[in-house]
Parts: structure tokens; C-alpha cells; sequence
């Protein structure tokens, strides 16, 4: 039986080159080692790490190991500060190695007949064969004294395939050998960037190359490949192309760029003329997303946050004419002193005539918009998306009659904190009709009954939405009273009201909804939203978008900004006249609203004075074979001053296109927000070629659950 024995145990072991070189050599090297040559060579490959290796006694320790018992056996160890690597070698039993032969190889410590047995390691690595045979070794010399049976001169090139077969090991072997060989150095196995900022450049890091072998090496082109090696840039190379011999050096600098969150890789390949074949270093890098949560949403549980009526965060009076509130919104309910902005729903009740309020920061001019309109007698309610002072409030400005006030809270965006993470804003380029109780053929939503509204993509987009954003219209009312819109926990349903409407109203409202898992969709997971009405009504839910867990490409961030008006038809501004029946207007953002990275704006639409009952929809503009969505955003009856909430992408060209049904209508468009691309993505070059989101599926509509 062949038994390799550790250095201690040997009974003839012989010692070469125990010298130590502290310290990196020369750059040139004043020659080559001469003959006769004691030398190992190794590369491995395949593994996680890859690495190119080479020992002899000039510039690391090399001991070698003899044995004869029950078989001719070659032991070679090497090292160097921070390296070592080990083989065995030993001929078929009752063999010697015959130079000129190529021998097939096991790993094994067992006795098989015919084969040789071979063994590589090194640096906590070995490489297991899967069976016999699956390795050579090219003998090229040998030589015996033949009073020992101890090699005098052993040279041969060794290649073996492991367990797994993407890895290998292969290298030379040189004992007291006159024949010269290769070898090229590249100490480390892998560049490990780190925690890297995703869209920014990295520091660089080095790749040292060194040739050390007795014949000069040639290189040819480094270049990068594997998983990700748009991640990583060679950013100098002095090897690539060149020939140099022992102890000249040059090296590869590599810059890290992270391109998306999560583990990156590539393999750096540097070819050359050794056995090895190539320098191969393994790069990794872990891309972070280093702005944090700037401009994701957050949805809270929707809550009450002022009622005049009942001096809930303001004085308990009306509103009277000319005269605004400051209402504090951040530091209490779930509303971080950090957030930015915040989604209110906001309601106007018993006016006393008619006029309009204006929704804006503290600490800012009035700006020239209006966020919510009104005559006398009606209760309504429209989404408000604002900015918050830098005091965390906002002021609400009634322009009109003596009115009370109430406002809800759906959630808020974030200006930055940076171990937390919202949700992106994931943009619909054409709405999608997800729930028509008119298409029932059961009649209306019975009063005090819910529906569960759920959008199906994949099962793996399924899984990251957190919120959607849709517009529910309610019509055919038989009665006074309310829509609320929530997640579809059945006893979760808030005592706060989304959208209100009279007897024989149609009634908009836009809305940003927590979303849960569908609980009675057939075992989809589909993610779905309950509305309820307070009495008997037909309910249709469009949805826009969806807010995810910032996990999928291409979301958006919000950015807030104090509302601008940019669009009057009364006065030509952003359109030159009143939209008539069956027109559309194509409304172009300023510069001063959208950038190069903007996709999506956040607005007030507000139609004026419509000539006949009507409804309007907005859409992207530009998008080739984007047709207008079957869908509306509002739905104003004649001569009413109706407002709502629209988030719409916008085209290549900033565009957004604004159709009215019937009759004639003025239209004002405020911004109070953009979304923007914020990435490696984000620049004008790639701005004008983003894809839509592909379109969700509705998923038919279940049975009305009593809530």
C-alpha cells in the first residue's frame, strides 16, 4: 500500500532551498536561476478564487520529500509569506516514471493498479478527482539512484480535472532539472471591492503580475467577463501585449462602478504563454444604494389628522374667507421628521358659497394654484400630494367662503435617511381598468359592503408591490355618502373616507392604497386593495402605478416641489384655448419642472366650467402605438370647477397628452412633484428609451364582503 508520509515522519527526507525571501524582489531581477532548476508551478481555476503560483528556493522555501516504500514516491512543498502549496506524485505500483510518457492520474491514497496517483493542495484548496483517469502528467525527465530508488532529476507538467468540473489545477514540476520553464505570479485570488455605491466610481485597486520563471513570458489582452463586468473597468494595464522575463513585473488597475444593488461579479483574464494559460483574478463587489430613502414612499395606515369641525390639529371654527391654518404633519403619526412630503386627502364640508383651497408649504410665498374646489352646500375631497416646510407643516389657504376642513394622511416621502428603504414609484404608461361593478350584471355595491381589487404581473413582481396608485369613480349614487380605499383587511377598515359623493353623482378621486395579498383570489398572490361605500353605488378602480419594496429596475423617486402652475387654457398658458368635444391638448413641462432623468409628474388637473357633462384622461405623449387608455381621471358635470390628482408619465420629450369627451372645458395643470430615474440609468442619453412598464393583469372582480 502507498502511503505519502508528512515531512516529520519521513525516513529519507531531503531538504532544498530553505532560504526566505522577506520582502518583494527587485523589479529586474539580475538573472534568471540557473540549471540545474528546483521549481513549482501552479494555477488553479474555477474555484471562487483563482490564483497563479510558483515556488523555487531564490524567493520562497521549497522543501522536497523522498520515500520508497511499496513504490517510488515525490513530495514538494512551497512557500512564501502568506502562500504555501503541496503536491504528491507517485508512479503505477511497482513502477518508475519513464520520461517521453504521459500518464493518466487519480487523487487517491489508496492502491490502484496502472495509475498514477497525484495530489494537489494548497492554501486551505485541493483538488479531488472524480475518478481515475481524470488527470495527466507529461513526464519530460527522470532520473533514479539506484542504491536509494530516490529521484536524482524529475521534470514533468501536470494538468488535473476535479470533482467539479469547471475546476482544474495544472502547473509544472522541476527537481534538479535542466530543463527551463514558465512561470507568471499573481499573489492574490481575488480583488474584493466591498460595499460599493451603486452609480459611482469605485476606488481603484491593483492586480500585480510578476514573471519568474527561467523563460520570458508573453501576454496578450487583458479583458473582463462572468456575471457582471460592466460593474468593473480596466482603467490601466502595462502587461497587456508585452513580453517580459524573470523578475520583471507589471500590473492591471481595475475600477469598481456598481451598476444595481446585491452581490457583482466578473473574472479579470489576462492571457499569457505559461502553462497555466492566463492570469485570472475574480472581482466582487456589493453595490449599496447610497442615497438611501430619498424620494421613497412610505404608506401608513390612513388617519385623520385634522377636523376643524372637531378641533382636531387646528383651532375647532371655520375657515373663513382669505384665511389659512398651519397644520404640523411631521414627528407624530407614523411621520418622520425626515419626510419631505406628505399624501393628505383633504375634504371641504359645509361651505357657505362657493371657492377654492390652495395646499403649500410653510415658509413660502402663496403660490397661484389651487388644490381643492368647491361650492356652497357640496362635501368633497381630492388627493393632495405637498411639500412640507422646513418646519414639517404646510399651510391649507381658503380663497372663498366660510368652509371646514378635513384631512387625511395615506402616507409620505422620504428626503433621505440612509438605513431606511421606501418604495419606487413603478408608472403605468396607460392606466388599466382593474374593477367595473357595472359590468357585474349584480347591480351596485350594496352600502356598508367592500370589494377586493387585486393587479397580477408575474409572481415575482407580485411580490414587491406595496401600494398602488388608482383612481376610483363612483356612479349611479343612490344616496349621500363615502368611499374609503385600504388595504382589504376586513376589520382594519380606518374611520377616515377617501372620496364623497352625493344622490346621482359621478365622483373621481386619485388615491395611493396599501396593497395586501389577495386573500380570496384562487391561491394567486396577487397584491389587491379593498374599497368600500358607505351607501349603494357602482365602483370603477384604474390603476396608474404601483409603489414596490425598491427592489424591481427602473423605479422612480420623488422630488417635491413648491406647486407650479403650468397650464391655464383661460389665459394660453401651456395650451392656447379650451379643449372642445373629442379634443386632446399635448402639454410640454417646462424645463424649470422636468429634467433629463424626469418620467413622471405629479399634478393637479382641474377642469373649468365644461359646456356639457364630460370626462377627461390624461396619458404619455410620444410613445409610438400608445393609444388613449379606455379610463378617465375626471369626471366633471357641466359648468363645475372639479379637481383631482393625476401622476402621469411623460414622453421623450416631456410630453403628456390631456383628451376631453364632450362639449368644451378650460383645463389647469399644477406640478407639485416630478419623479426621476436616479441610478447609472439616469442621464440624457438613455432618457429618451425607457420602457413602459409592461401592463398588469385585472384579476375578476369577487364576491362584496360586509365589512
Amino acid at each position: 500500500m502507498r502511503t505519502f508520509r508528512g515531512a516529520r515522519a519521513c525516513a529519507a527526507a531531503l531538504l532544498v532551498g530553505t532560504t526566505l525571501v522577506v520582502g518583494a524582489p527587485a523589479a529586474v531581477a539580475a538573472g534568471p536561476p540557473v540549471a540545474p532548476h528546483t521549481a513549482l508551478t501552479v494555477h488553479f481555476e474555477g474555484w471562487d478564487v483563482d490564483g497563479s503560483f510558483s515556488y523555487e528556493p531564490s524567493r520562497s522555501t521549497v522543501n522536497v520529500y523522498q520515500q520508497t516504500a511499496n513504490g517510488y514516491a515525490l513530495s514538494m512543498h512551497g512557500y512564501v509569506t502568506g502562500h504555501w502549496h503541496h503536491f504528491d506524485v507517485s508512479p503505477p505500483n511497482g513502477t518508475r516514471f519513464e520520461a517521453g510518457r504521459s500518464y493518466p492520474t487519480a487523487t487517491s491514497y489508496s492502491p490502484l493498479d496502472s495509475i498514477t496517483v497525484f495530489n494537489i493542495s494548497g492554501d486551505g484548496r485541493g483538488c479531488a478527482a472524480p475518478g481515475p483517469g481524470s488527470g495527466t502528467l507529461d513526464v519530460h525527465e527522470v532520473g533514479y539512484d539506484e542504491a536509494t530508488g530516490q529521484f536524482t532529476t524529475f521534470a514533468a507538467d501536470y494538468s488535473m480535472r476535479c470533482a467539479n468540473p469547471d475546476r482544474t489545477a495544472k502547473g509544472q514540476i522541476r527537481f534538479r532539472s535542466a530543463l527551463d520553464y514558465r512561470a507568471v505570479d499573481s499573489w492574490d485570488y481575488q480583488l474584493r471591492f466591498g460595499d460599493q455605491p451603486w452609480g459611482r466610481t469605485g476606488t481603484p485597486m491593483e492586480v500585480p503580475v510578476e514573471v519568474n520563471g527561467t523563460l520570458p513570458s508573453t501576454f496578450g489582452t487583458a479583458a473582463l467577463s462572468g456575471a457582471n463586468p460592466g460593474s468593473f473597468r480596466i482603467t490601466a494595464d502595462t502587461c497587456s501585449g508585452r513580453t517580459l522575463s524573470y523578475g520583471q513585473k507589471c500590473s492591471l488597475t481595475v475600477t469598481p462602478s456598481a451598476f444595481g444593488k446585491g452581490e457583482q461579479t466578473a473574472l479579470l483574464t489576462l492571457p499569457e504563454d505559461s502553462f497555466g494559460g492566463s492570469v485570472r483574478r475574480l472581482l466582487k463587489l456589493n453595490g449599496y444604494d447610497a442615497r438611501g430613502d430619498r424620494g421613497t414612499y412610505f404608506p401608513v395606515t390612513p388617519h385623520r389628522v385634522l377636523d376643524t369641525r372637531s378641533g382636531q390639529g387646528a383651532p375647532r371654527a371655520v375657515v373663513g374667507s382669505g384665511q389659512s391654518l398651519r397644520l404640523q404633519l411631521t414627528g407624530q403619526g407614523g411621520v418622520p421628521v425626515e419626510a419631505s412630503t406628505v399624501v393628505l386627502n383633504v375634504t371641504v364640508t359645509e361651505p357657505s358659497g362657493a371657492g377654492h383651497i390652495s395646499v403649500y408649504p410653510t415658509g413660502v410665498a402663496r403660490p397661484t394654484v389651487s388644490s381643492l374646489n368647491y361650492t356652497r352646500g357640496w362635501t368633497g375631497a381630492n388627493s393632495v400630494t405637498v411639500k412640507v416646510g422646513a418646519d414639517g407643516a404646510v399651510t391649507l389657504y381658503n380663497h372663498g367662503a366660510a368652509v371646514h376642513l378635513v384631512a387625511d394622511i395615506n402616507g409620505f416621502y422620504s428626503k433621505g435617511r440612509p438605513s431606511y428603504q421606501g418604495g419606487q414609484y413603478q408608472p403605468l404608461a396607460s392606466p388599466v381598468r382593474l374593477a367595473d361593478t357595472r359590468e357585474w350584471g349584480i347591480g351596485r355595491l350594496p352600502a356598508g359592503y367592500f370589494v377586493t381589487v387585486p393587479a397580477s404581473w408575474d409572481s415575482s413582481t407580485n411580490w414587491t408591490v406595496r401600494a398602488f396608485a388608482v383612481n376610483i369613480t363612483v356612479t349611479d349614487t343612490r344616496a349621500p355618502g363615502y368611499v374609503t380605499a385600504w388595504n382589504g383587511w376586513g376589520p382594519g377598515l380606518p374611520a377616515t373616507s377617501t372620496l364623497n359623493y352625493g344622490a346621482d353623482n359621478t365622483v373621481t378621486n386619485f388615491a395611493v392604497v396599501p396593497t395586501m395579498r389577495c386573500s380570496d383570489c384562487g391561491g394567486s398572490n396577487a397584491p389587491s386593495i379593498g374599497v368600500y361605500t358607505s351607501q349603494d353605488s357602482h365602483v370603477i378602480v384604474d390603476i396608474v402605478g404601483f409603489y414596490d419594496d425598491s427592489t424591481l429596475p427602473g423605479g422612480l423617486r420623488f422630488e417635491p416641489v413648491v406647486p407650479e402652475r403650468i397650464t391655464d387654457t383661460r389665459e394660453g398658458l401651456g395650451w392656447s384655448s379650451a379643449l372642445g368635444h373629442g379634443a386632446t391638448a399635448t402639454i410640454v413641462a417646462p424645463g424649470s419642472v422636468a429634467g433629463a432623468a424626469t418620467w413622471a409628474l405629479a399634478t393637479n388637473v382641474t377642469a373649468v366650467a365644461p359646456t356639457a357633462s364630460t370626462f377627461l384622461t390624461v396619458w404619455p405623449a410620444g410613445y409610438t402605438g400608445l393609444e388613449r387608455p379606455e379610463t378617465s381621471n375626471l369626471n366633471p358635470s357641466a359648468g363645475a370647477i372639479v379637481p383631482n390628482a393625476v401622476q402621469t408619465m411623460i414622453g421623450p420629450e416631456n410630453g403628456f397628452h390631456v383628451y376631453n369627451n364632450h362639449g368644451s372645458t378650460h383645463v389647469l395643470v399644477d406640478v407639485v412633484g416630478t419623479f426621476f430615474l436616479d441610478g447609472p440609468t439616469s442621464s440624457a442619453s438613455t432618457a429618451s428609451v425607457r420602457a413602459p412598464l409592461p401592463t398588469p393583469k385585472a384579476v375578476p372582480l369577487n364576491r362584496p364582503h360586509r365589512a
